[in-house]
């Protein structure tokens, strides 16, 4: 072959290689200097027949790959026990390991549309989180196509393990869990009870 076309085929290869290792920077750059702050409405259903689903709100603020989120349920402190839950709400922190922004990332976040941003936008981190006397942590993934997670929460009496899907529907955020609940650190004592539950953000 022709040293001219290995050289015009090295340099395009290498030209690629930079604009994409570029676009990769400059992705990190501009979304590691965005601060964000979101607050919307959560209803998470009841526990047994004769009980009413609690209502309240969820925030998520940080900037960039860190963040902090925290869910308040006013007056589910009322009705939970203080090991699970109290006034002072869930409270965590995560971090974004990975994002790929997409078209349809900017296009969304140029309409205020921050729903559509969060689930076209591919990223993957982790996160830990504190309620109550109990702690967790988990990871979650956005493929594109589906938004998906795992958790692992411990309890003073109680553990809990499963995974969560996060699905757009109409202009609200569908989260279904899957989990199993567990007497603490005992899974061999034949407690464990599976649930499936829908949570609408």
């Amino acid at each position: 072959m022709n040293p001219k076309v290995y050289i015009l085929i090295a340099a395009f290869i290498s030209g690629f290689l930079i604009l994409g290792f570029g676009i990769n920077t400059l992705e990190s750059m501009l979304f590691d200097q965005i601060p964000y702050n979101y607050t919307s409405y959560i209803s998470m259903p009841p526990n047994h027949p004769n009980e009413s689903p609690i209502g309240g709100y969820y925030k998520i603020y940080g900037k960039g790959r860190d963040f902090n989120f925290c869910i308040v349920l006013p007056g589910a402190e009322n009705q939970e026990s203080p090991l699970d839950y109290t006034a002072d709400g869930l409270n965590g922190t995560g971090k974004i390991n990975e994002i790929n922004i997409t078209y349809g990332t900017i296009i969304s976040l140029l309409s205020g549309d921050f729903k559509n941003a969060l689930f076209n936008t591919k990223i993957n981190g982790n996160y830990s989180m504190a309620c109550a006397a109990w702690t967790g942590y988990g990871n979650f993934t956005n493929t594109g196509q589906n938004f998906i997670g795992n958790f692992k929460i411990n309890g003073v009496k109680t553990d809990w393990e499963g995974t969560f899907n996060l699905v757009p529907e109409s202009n609200k955020i569908v989260l279904k869990a899957d989990y199993i609940w567990y007497h603490h650190a005992n899974k061999n004592d034949g407690s464990i009870r599976k649930v499936k539950k829908i949570y609408y953000m």
